[in-house]
């Protein structure tokens, strides 16, 4: 009788070999679900700068005679612009040509940032609750060629392309100067935490 008890039962190795198992699995499904959130805050990420790329250039299609002050102006946006607009506001009134981007550059600053969308941190204070992580804007013509990269940082470091290489958008400069962005670059192997996203368009 007491053999037959101890067939129908489980030693303890075998409880211990289970429970290993079952940890070794869990523990392999943490790290996927980490993977996964990773991939899915850099889609949200890129699919953001994909909009806002395209805004910025529906902004400057509409004010096509101010393209090269657009360029001037944008060149390298990584904070907020020094020229605020004086036009636009809720008091109705409207803006010129010239001040149009002023406006335009501001309203795309504020996107990039998240300053367009504010989430309550408590009492009266408000934090940016959308945009880019740590974003660089740039808006560059040539000829009737316009190009606008937004540079921001990802969640893992990856390979930058030389900057020969201009069929990669890494190789762009934009946001690259640690003075504008810190996004962690390894000179010897060329790995950064950088993204860069480039549109460009042809505008008369």
């Amino acid at each position: 009788m007491l053999s037959q008890r101890r067939a129908a039962g489980f030693t303890l190795v075998e409880v211990m070999v289970t429970v290993f198992v079952v940890a070794i699995g869990l523990l392999a499904a943490a790290g996927l679900q980490a993977l996964s959130k990773k991939a899915a805050f850099d889609a949200v990420q890129r699919t953001t700068a994909t909009v806002l790329a395209q805004d910025m250039l529906e902004r400057i299609r509409a004010n096509s005679l101010q393209v090269a002050d657009y360029a001037s102006k944008g060149q390298q946006l990584s904070a907020a612009p020094t020229t605020t607009a004086t036009c636009g506001t809720a008091d109705g009134a409207a803006c010129s040509a010239a001040e149009l981007v002023d406006y335009d550059l501001n309203r795309w600053w504020e996107s990039l940032d998240g300053a367009s969308e504010k989430i309550a941190a408590g009492g009266s204070t408000t934090t940016n609750g959308g945009g880019l992580r740590s974003p660089t804007g740039c808006i560059r013509s040539v000829g009737n060629r316009v190009d606008v990269v937004i540079a921001w940082r990802g969640m893992s470091a990856i390979q930058q392309a030389e900057s020969t290489d201009t069929e990669d958008p890494t190789s762009d400069p934009c946001g690259e100067d640690p003075a504008v962005a810190d996004y962690e670059k390894d000179a010897s192997s060329r790995q950064s935490f950088r993204r860069v996203l480039r549109l460009q368009a042809h505008i008369h």
